[in-house]
C-alpha cells in the first residue's frame, strides 16, 4: 500500500488493544515475555553447563601436561647418568657423588628419592661383591634377600645418591627377587629404553605406611662391538610426592584430582587430591604417558544442582523486565509527559554542545601555542635547514604521541607506564631500553611535558649517548617516594664515555626549564663518565571532576 507505514500502524493497533481489552493486553504481553525469559535461561543454563565441561577438560589436560613434563625431566636425569656409566668401565662411588650432587635433585625433582646404579653380578659373585663393598667403606653391606637356588642372575644396588639413611637402607637390595621390578628391568632392558615399575613399596620407606612409588630404570651397555650389558641407572620415586610437586601450581582449589595407573589387572589408584567437601561434577578424564606406563587422570570439577550465576542473571534480569515492560504498558498514558520531557532534553543537548565546541577552541590554541613554542625553539638550535625540519618533526611526533594517548583517556589522568612506552617503543631500539614501573596516573598537562621530555632524552641517547653504539642501553624506572611524589630515574650506560657539554642546546633547557616549572620540582641531570643520568619528580594530582568551559 502506497504510503503505508508499518510503525505507526502497529502502534494504532496496540493503542487499540489497550482500550479494547484493559486487563488482558498487559497480562498476555508479561506472560509472553515470561516464556522467552525461560527460553533464554535453558539456552544460557545449557552453554554454562558445556563451557564449563569445557574447562574442566582444558584443567584436567594442563594437569597431565605438567605430570609429563616432570617425568621428561626425570627421564633427562636417567639419561645423562646412564651416558655416565657407558662411556666410563670403572664409575667410582666418590665420582658418582659429585655428578649426582650437580645434579641438584632435592631441588629439581620433587618425590624423586635419588639416582642409583643396580649391578648386574652371576650368584657366584656375591662374596666378591660384598668384599669390595666393605673396602669402599660399607661395613654393613650385604645383598639381601638370599637368591633362590634357581638364581641366574641378580640386580644388586650398589651406588644410591644423595647417601641419606632411607637410601643407605636400599644397598645390597636385589631387585630381581621382586615382581614388578623385575618385570620393569626386564622391559627396560628389552627395549633398550627407559621403563618404569607399577606401584610397589619403597624399600627405603622400611615398614612405615608411606605412600606407594614406583622405580624408573635405564639399562647401560657397553660401547663399541661388544655392547655388554652393565646394569641399569634407576631412581626411586614417591608417587604422590612426585604428582604434587608436578601439579602444585596447577591444581585446583576445588574439585578432586584422581590419577589410577592403568596395569595389566585394571585401574591402580595411585594418587588423590583428597578434596571431597563439595559437591563434584562429572569427571574429565585425561590419558598420559609416564615413561613407558600408562597413567588415567580424572579431574571432577566442582559442581551442584543449583543454576549457573549467569541463568540466575537473566531470569532476574528478564523478570525484572517483564515487571517493568508490564508498568511501562500501565502507564503509557502519560507518553505526553515524556514527550515534554525529550523537548528539554534536546535542548540541553545543544547547551552541552555549544560547551564542547568551546572548549574543543581552547585545546586546540593550545596546542597551537605548544607547536609554536616548538618552531621558536627549534630554530634557535639549528644549524641548518635540514637539521631544524628533521628535528621539528621529531618533536612534532613526540608532542603528536602524547596528545594521541590522552585522547585515548579522554584528557583525563593518563598512565605513566603507557605514556613511557608510546615516547620510548622504537623497533631499533628493541630489547636495550629497560623499562619498570608499576601503572600510575598522572595529570595531562604532566603527561606533555615529560613526553616531549623523554623524547629529548631519547633523542640525545641516540646520537650521543649509550643507544648511539652497540653495547649501551637504557634503563629508565619510576617508584612512589612518600605521599605525593613520583620519583624517575633515567639511567645510560655501555654508551662513549661522557663529558658534561659547554652549552645547554633545547633538548637540555626543555628538561631542566621547561619540565622543571610545569613538575614544580627541579630536575637533576648527571654527566657520569659512565652514561647520561636524569632524575626528576612528578607529582600525585588528585583526581577532579571534568568540567566544560562556560
Amino acid at each position: 500500500m502506497k504510503g503505508w507505514k508499518p510503525g505507526e500502524w502497529a502502534k494504532g493497533r496496540f493503542d487499540r488493544w489497550l482500550r479494547e481489552y484493559p486487563r488482558a493486553t498487559p497480562i498476555a504481553v508479561f506472560l509472553i515475555v515470561l516464556l522467552l525469559v525461560g527460553a533464554s535461561a535453558w539456552s544460557v543454563e545449557l552453554a554454562t553447563k558445556r563451557t564449563n565441561r569445557a574447562a574442566a577438560e582444558v584443567q584436567a589436560g594442563e594437569i597431565a601436561g605438567a605430570i609429563e613434563r616432570q617425568a621428561a625431566t626425570t627421564r633427562a636425569y636417567l639419561q645423562s647418568t646412564s651416558a655416565l656409566f657407558m662411556s666410563s668401565m670403572d664409575v667410582s662411588p666418590a665420582f658418582f657423588q659429585e655428578f649426582v650432587d650437580r645434579l641438584r635433585l632435592p631441588k629439581h625433582l620433587t618425590g624423586v628419592l635419588g639416582m642409583g646404579w643396580s649391578e648386574t653380578i652371576m650368584p657366584r659373585d656375591i662374596a666378591k661383591v660384598e668384599r669390595r663393598m666393605i673396602e669402599q667403606g660399607h661395613i654393613d653391606f650385604r645383598i639381601y634377600p638370599k637368591p633362590r637356588r634357581d638364581a641366574r642372575l641378580l640386580q644388586v644396588i650398589t651406588m644410591l645418591q644423595p647417601e641419606t639413611p632411607p637410601n643407605r637402607i636400599a644397598l645390597g637390595f636385589d631387585m630381581y627377587s621382586e615382581a614388578r621390578r623385575a618385570a620393569a628391568m626386564d622391559r627396560a632392558r628389552r627395549t633398550n629404553a627407559v621403563a618404569a615399575s607399577d606401584s610397589v613399596h619403597l624399600i627405603q620407606d622400611g615398614n612405615t605406611a608411606k605412600s606407594p612409588g614406583f622405580l624408573v630404570y635405564m639399562p647401560v651397555r657397553t660401547l663399541g662391538p661388544e655392547n655388554r650389558f652393565k646394569g641399569y641407572v634407576y631412581s626411586p620415586i614417591r608417587t604422590r610426592e612426585f604428582i604434587a610437586a608436578a601439579v602444585e601450581t596447577r591444581m585446583p582449589e576445588e574439585g578432586r584430582v584422581d590419577i589410577y595407573d592403568l596395569t595389566s589387572q585394571g585401574q591402580e589408584l595411585i594418587y588423590t587430591s583428597g578434596k571431597t567437601g563439595h559437591s563434584l561434577g562429572s569427571p574429565a578424564e585425561q590419558r598420559l604417558a609416564v615413561f613407558d606406563q600408562q597413567w588415567l587422570l580424572r579431574y571432577y570439577p566442582p559442581g551442584g544442582t543449583s543454576l549457573g550465576p549467569l541463568t540466575l542473571v537473566v531470569l532476574v534480569g528478564g523478570i525484572s523486565f517483564a515487571l517493568l515492560l508490564l508498568a511501562y504498558i500501565l502507564l503509557v498514558q502519560r507518553r505526553n509527559e515524556d514527550l515534554e520531557a525529550l523537548v528539554s532534553a534536546q535542548a540541553e543537548r545543544e547547551t552541552e554542545r555549544a560547551a564542547f565546541v568551546r572548549e574543543l577552541n581552547h585545546r586546540v590554541k593550545n596546542s597551537l601555542a605548544n607547536v609554536t613554542s616548538i618552531i621558536s625553539l627549534t630554530r634557535r638550535n639549528a644549524a641548518d635547514l635540514n637539521s631544524f625540519t628533521d628535528n621539528l618533526l621529531e618533536r612534532v611526533r613526540a608532542l603528536a604521541a602524547s596528545h594521541s594517548l590522552l585522547d585515548g583517556a579522554q584528557w583525563g589522568p593518563t598512565d605513566l607506564k603507557g605514556l613511557v612506552e608510546a615516547q620510548l617503543s622504537s623497533p631499533a631500539q628493541a630489547g636495550r631500553i629497560h623499562i619498570d614501573g608499576p601503572s600510575i596516573l598522572i595529570s595531562p598537562n604532566d603527561a606533555l611535558s615529560i613526553g616531549l621530555a623523554l623524547h629529548e632524552l631519547l633523542t640525545n641517547a641516540t646520537r650521543y649517548g649509550a643507544l648511539s653504539t652497540e653495547d649501551g642501553r637504557v634503563d629508565i624506572s619510576w617508584h612512589i617516594a612518600g605521599s605525593d611524589l613520583v620519583a624517575v630515574s633515567w639511567r645510560e650506560s655501555g654508551g662513549p664515555a661522557v663529558t658534561e657539554p659547554k652549552s645547554r642546546g633545547f633538548g637540555l633547557n626543555l628538561i631542566q626549564r621547561a619540565l622543571a616549572q610545569e613538575l614544580g620540582s627541579p630536575i637533576t641531570i648527571e654527566f657520569a663518565e659512565s652514561g647520561l643520568r636524569c632524575q626528576f619528580a612528578i607529582p600525585l594530582r588528585k583526581p577532579k571532576s571534568f568540567r566544560l568551559r562556560q
